[in-house]
């Protein structure tokens, strides 16, 4: 779990890690860069690399982004960009939080906070979000209203 620097980054760094293993549209797979060396065999160019070759080695079955949503939770209090984002990164993923004691956080106003953050979101994933989701992890069944 990732605390106290918000949760909208999450996004963005899901989209790049995919990126990153991902051919894009337009991409040629067998696009070669390097220094050919006339004096090696074509099969045995030691200067030479395919570009995108390393997008055939991710090892496991799912796209990056797959794992945060399966295994990562970020926290946060005011961050309307990543509630906004919430179907891209997944519901699990974001974990709301007051900050209590910080004067930094919401937890003198956390009803309002909470009000005014989310009350366009279903209410199925806003209990997830301001608490279910932390209960489940921590194996404690939290009652929030809805």
């Amino acid at each position: 779990m990732l605390v106290e620097f918000n949760a909208n980054w999450l996004v963005s760094t899901m989209a790049a890690m995919d990126k990153a293993w991902t051919l894009g549209v337009g991409q040629w797979r067998d696009w070669w860069v390097g220094t050919w060396d006339e004096d090696h065999p074509e099969g045995d160019q030691p200067g030479m690399a395919q570009l995108f070759r390393l997008n055939e080695r991710w090892p496991y079955p799912l796209m990056p982004s797959e794992y945060v949503k399966r295994q990562i939770h970020v926290s946060f209090q005011e961050d309307p960009v990543a509630i906004a984002c919430r179907h891209v990164t997944g519901i699990s993923t974001l974990v709301w939080g007051a900050d209590y004691p910080h004067a930094e956080g919401t937890f003198m106003h956390s009803r309002d906070s909470i009000e005014h953050q989310f009350k366009e979101v279903d209410p199925k994933e806003r209990k997830a979000i301001v608490g279910g989701t932390l209960g489940g992890l921590l194996g404690v069944q939290v009652p929030i209203p809805a």
